[in-house]
């Protein structure tokens, strides 16, 4: 297992969210949705430092509200709408005092707040030197191996072959389970991560948990809070 204190977590929060205006630090169970994946990188692990990057500065006074946590300034370049954010780590890793203090780079998503410690911490402990990365997985909601699309007269074509809608072998218990990332946690050796330029290329270790939601929208958010204020879901 990697040792916590040589690790670095970023959590990447932008402040020109257009889906959802603000939406990192509108009040999500009461706090702010930032502060839902700051509080739990600081309870999962003794990491060596939990990060936030923004170039916001409204999401970095609300950051700092928790004791242990940097804000890291990102520069305008890397605060467009189409910026990716292993651009954001790519920039981090390749810093001399990054590569100097840390060997693993994690990321967590703001908009994944159901995540708890135990599933960060899970994943932590998956990456070995045997994988260049451990990341999240959820199932999906339905299987994709019965998913069409349609050519330009209408006309279905199925993109698995055999497909269970040809065959007939439609029961989702009998179709082989398959995952989505989930955005609650990424973790790279910096090495592997400098070298490959992705948490998702290399050999990739899969950490599965339950679905939970990503929030890209208005209705997200509500469906969040909702699940919250019925006790659905806890939240640390």
């Amino acid at each position: 297992m990697p040792d916590p204190k040589r690790t670095l977590v970023v959590i990447p929060a932008r402040g020109g969210s257009k889906r959802l205006p603000r939406k990192n630090v509108l009040p999500l169970g009461g706090k702010p949705l930032i502060l839902h994946a700051v509080d739990v990188a600081l309870a999962a692990a003794p990491f060596g430092r939990v990060m936030v990057s923004t170039e916001d500065p409204e999401i970095k006074t609300v950051a700092l509200t928790r004791k242990g946590v940097s804000v890291d300034d990102r520069a305008d370049i890397l605060a467009g709408d189409k910026v990716k954010v292993v651009d954001v780590i790519g920039e981090l890793v390749d810093r001399d005092d990054v590569r100097a203090d840390f060997d693993v780079i994690g990321m967590m998503l703001p908009t994944f707040p159901f995540r708890t410690p135990a599933h960060v911490r899970e994943g932590f402990e998956g990456l070995s030197r045997d994988f260049d990365a451990a990341l999240s997985f959820m199932p999906y909601d339905f299987s994709p191996q019965s998913a069409v699309t349609f050519d330009a007269a209408g006309a279905m074509q199925t993109l698995y072959n055999p497909s269970p809608l040809i065959t007939g072998n439609t029961r989702s218990q009998d179709q082989a389970p398959t995952y989505r990332p989930s955005g609650a946690f990424y973790f790279s050796w910096i090495d592997s991560f400098r070298r490959l330029r992705s948490f998702f290329t290399g050999r990739v270790r899969g950490v599965t948990m339950p679905p939970a939601i990503d929030i890209d929208n208005a209705q997200d958010f509500d469906y969040a809070q909702f699940l919250i204020e019925r006790g659905y879901v806890s939240i640390l």
